[in-house]
Order: structure tokens, then sequence, then C-alpha cells
């Protein structure tokens, strides 16, 4: 990577990502456009090779996604049984007018 501001940029975005504080997605955005836009990046032949090296590491899961079962994206801890239901049936009137 020649261009150094890039290099200080994703440094200072990957720790944004590694706080929560930014998106995987919203930090390639940024990459990105920083290359579009920097005419040290767009000279750099190596570059497109290293950005999508940081692609897989900031964003490691998108490979895998599409190869996921259903059953894996459901989480059925959302709503645990042993909570009561305290909320009113659904055919009941809630305020009183029925």
């Amino acid at each position: 990577m020649q261009c150094k501001q890039l290099l200080r940029l994703v440094k200072e975005w990957h720790t944004h990502v590694k706080q929560e504080t930014m998106a995987p997605g919203r930090m390639m955005q940024f990459v990105d456009s920083h290359v579009k836009e920097c005419p040290v990046c767009r000279e750099d032949s190596l570059l497109p090779r290293e950005i999508e090296q940081i692609r897989e590491h900031v964003m490691p899961d998108l490979k895998n996604k599409g190869s996921r079962a259903n059953e894996d994206l459901f989480t059925p801890d959302i709503f645990p049984a042993d909570e009561p239901d305290n909320d009113p049936p659904d055919d009941a009137a809630a305020d009183g007018l029925f």
C-alpha cells in the first residue's frame, strides 16, 4: 500500500469496526471511495489485491453466509419458554370499546 493516508485511515476505521462503532461494510465503502478519488491509490497496481485481503479480514462471514442453513439464522432464545406470557390475547379488546 503506497498511500500513507489510506493506510492511516484503514487503521482508524478498523479500530472503529473492532469497537463496533462502524459497520464493516461501511468501512469498505469508505475505502472504495478513497481509492476512487486518490491519485496515489489509482496508480498502485497491488492495491486491489490488498483491499481484497482487508475485505476478507473485516467481513469474513460474507463467504459462508450463503452456505448456512436456515436453522443457523434462527435464534430461539429471543423468547425463552420460562418467562410467563402476560400479554392480552390478540382477539381481546384492549381499549374496551368493542
